[in-house]
């Protein structure tokens, strides 16, 4: 945060107590009963705008409006009596608003304003680039510098424990799982429990761990994350694939039944569950679930435009664009009814997909736009993974899961914001 917010708030306050205190501290003058009356006025005035503001409690307020009423009352009937200062109620009411003004600022801009900001000004976990489809180094910061220097920082503030939250998702999205996951172990115990930052904090120390996987205490975080909020979408996600790893295809496929009730109808995100779902019912020996419809009109599943309609060689902070083709030897190999996947997966991350689009085989070649509102699960989107694997596979059964007979392509890893658009030429068979 800049140091003329600060500036700004501090006077601010200071104004506040200014007004406050004034009438409460502001010393007589001896022996004039009427100068005497209007500060006693204009404290009973104070402590009512007090009371009325919330700054004190009822209790409070009859004790100091009785100290007020009997020190109007001996003024009347012993002006020389007049105290040469300001009263006892009049300093612990001033008192009161010295300590209560600051610290009810501060407990407000906590909870309604962005408190992140105060020490951590400039830090982002994605970037924008600029006009020529770069990077904006502006807007763009180096993230590995960025949580470096958030680190300095929060040996300074330990106790930070959203501070701690915002390191680990930057390390998260630079892909340093073990420093992810110590960030995230660092904040839980400083803050109450948050279904999104325990689903987080689960899924850096599984892919922290070697081999990768949930199990333990990364599933143990996916549960205390789903009792405090039994429908986050990205917990149930990953505790059915947290089961399914332990080889328990059951509690998945229930687990994932249950995501696909709470998901927009049709959509990439629910399309890409239930192919994951179908994996486990196979296991079960079960007929896969058939894809759901995709309504008409629904943004993230429409055609995407044609060729000459994308724009080759430009990004934005959300997407790349992906020239598919197949190969002329396999070009007579399309059917009418075959389906096109075009998807990203991370490079080093979960298996599900970052974004995804289902159109029709026949339109091949086309070039498809992937950008961040197609992630699959809230906080597994091309934002929070750099480095990512494009693919287009061609299914028979209509189902993104390979199968035996698809015909798929698949690009080396790459920086997705650097690349602006990459070419996929389908060439194999599974």
């Amino acid at each position: 945060m800049s140091f003329s917010f600060w500036f700004l708030a501090a006077l601010l306050i200071l104004a506040t107590l200014a007004l406050l205190l004034w009438p409460l501290l502001r010393q007589p003058r001896s022996g004039a009963i009427a100068t005497q009356t209007t500060l006693l006025r204009e404290q009973l005035d104070a402590l009512k705008s007090a009371h009325a503001s919330g700054l004190i409690d009822d209790a409070s307020f009859q004790t100091r409006q009785q100290a007020l009423s009997n020190a109007a009352l001996a003024l009347i009937d012993s002006p020389s009596s007049a105290p040469p200062r300001s009263t006892l109620a009049a300093r612990a009411t001033a008192l009161i608003l010295v300590l209560l003004i600051p610290l009810t600022t501060l407990w407000l801009y906590q909870k309604i304003g962005t408190p992140h900001a105060l020490a951590f000004a400039g830090i982002s976990t994605s970037a924008t680039p600029d006009s020529s489809g770069g990077a904006s180094t502006s807007n763009a910061p180096d993230l590995a510098k960025a949580a470096d220097s958030l680190a300095a920082k929060m040996k300074d503030n330990p106790d930070d424990g959203q501070g701690w939250v915002l390191l680990g998702r930057t390390y998260r999205a630079i892909e340093r799982f073990p420093e992810a996951s110590a960030a995230y172990a660092k904040a839980l115990p400083l803050i109450d429990d948050d279904a999104d930052v325990l689903t987080e904090a689960a899924e850096a120390l599984g892919l922290s761990s070697s081999p990768r996987s949930l199990s333990g205490e990364p599933e143990a975080l996916v549960d205390r994350a789903l009792k405090v909020q039994p429908d986050n979408q990205n917990a149930l996600f990953l505790k059915g694939l947290a089961r399914a790893q332990a080889n328990d295809p059951e509690a998945a496929e229930t687990v994932w039944e249950q995501l696909l009730t709470l998901m927009e109808p049709g959509t990439p995100a629910q399309t890409a569950v239930v192919e994951q779902l179908n994996v486990v019912r196979r296991q079960l020996g079960k007929e896969p679930q058939a894809l759901p419809a995709m309504p008409t009109g629904t943004p993230a599943v429409a055609t995407a435009p044609a060729a000459s309609a994308a724009p080759a060689g430009s990004a934005t902070a959300a997407g790349i664009d992906v020239k598919v083709s197949i190969a002329p030897e396999f070009a007579d190999l399309i059917q009418p009814s075959d389906v096109l996947f075009v998807f990203a997966r991370a490079e080093a991350g979960p298996p599900a997909p970052l974004a995804i689009q289902r159109l029709a085989a026949s339109e091949l070649p086309r070039t498809i736009r992937l950008d961040d509102s197609m992630g699959m699960i809230a906080g597994m989107t091309l934002a929070q993974f750099p480095r990512v694997i494009v693919g287009a596979r061609v299914s028979r059964s209509g189902n993104a899961q390979a199968s035996p007979g698809d015909l798929e392509g698949l690009s080396a890893a790459l920086d997705w914001r650097a690349a602006g658009q990459v070419d996929i030429v389908i060439s194999t068979v599974k």
